[in-house]
């Protein structure tokens, strides 16, 4: 119990006191960033076993530093979310070799498969070199998007609400103008359900001049979980059917505009031309 509690200590600490190193710019060609957009959606919607497979073709294609160090870490993500522990520290220790110990991400990665695994005291050690690499960045925007990344991964893979918010307010504080902060927040409601607040967010980003295509799919997104929640179902025929008016108005809305903008979702056509037409 006391190792707990002193794990809990070095969290609060690590809370009142962080502060992010530079955020990792990666320099790789435009295949590249396309096959990483696909990792960070899978990773994004807790679909692991996909997006080690596309970090399969990612590390077969992409064999700069940076790439390996991005590949490691974003695998080491994944394995956690699968609950492969000791495999996300295989990963996150091949990031930290790398980068000779460096790298914010392994390092954190490391912690939580540690913690999952009992070694509280491994993944004290392991935050606290997060600490202490954080502190000696002075640059405001590079702060920022660290402690957006941080409520990320504070968010999907602790599941520590509090923490992801604090580090989220951070960000939103240092950048204002960075309407993917903004995004982020929108998102963070609606993975935990609390759809009003996403909307809002959404339009709050989208008011402050965030890409319309951007904002349209991620409203449709909210209306999505929404009635699926709701209903039980995500099969257009049964939605169709058991909608009401007002929902299908707003989900119809926000799908036709994004189809419109260029979404190019087969499903979503699908869907639009059974439910919306």
């Amino acid at each position: 119990m006391k190792g707990k509690s002193n794990y809990l200590i070095l969290i609060l600490i690590f809370l009142m006191s962080y502060q992010p190193i530079h955020s990792q710019t990666f320099t790789m060609g435009k295949k590249c960033k396309a096959i990483l957009e696909e990792v960070n959606e899978h990773l994004g919607d807790e679909s692991y076993t996909e997006a080690l497979a596309k970090l399969d073709e990612f590390s077969g294609n992409c064999k700069t530093k940076d790439a390996k160090e991005i590949a490691a870490t974003s695998k080491a993500e994944a394995y956690n979310g699968l609950q492969q522990y000791e495999q996300a520290i295989v990963e996150a220790d091949a990031a930290l070799k790398l980068t000779k110990d460096k790298s914010l991400l392994a390092h954190f990665h490391k912690g939580i498969a540690l913690n999952k695994l009992g070694d509280l005291e491994g993944s004290k050690s392991e935050l606290q070199k997060v600490i202490e690499l954080t502190e000696m960045n002075q640059n405001t925007n590079e702060r920022a998007n660290n402690y957006a990344l941080m409520a990320r991964i504070y968010s999907r893979q602790l599941n520590d609400r509090d923490s992801a918010d604090i580090y989220l307010d951070k960000a939103i504080e240092l950048s204002p103008e960075k309407t993917s902060f903004i995004i982020q927040r929108g998102d963070m409601n609606l993975y935990y359900n609390e759809y009003e607040k996403a909307y809002a967010n959404y339009d709050e980003a989208l008011n402050k001049g965030h890409d319309p295509l951007d904002v349209s799919i991620s409203r449709t997104k909210v209306s999505f979980k929404k009635l699926e929640n709701k209903y039980g179902t995500n099969k257009a025929n049964e939605l169709r059917d058991k909608m009401t008016s007002d929902e299908k108005d707003v989900l119809c809305s926000d799908l036709s505009k994004a189809l419109s903008l260029g979404w190019e979702d087969m499903s979503m056509d699908m869907f639009s031309a059974l439910v919306c037409n």
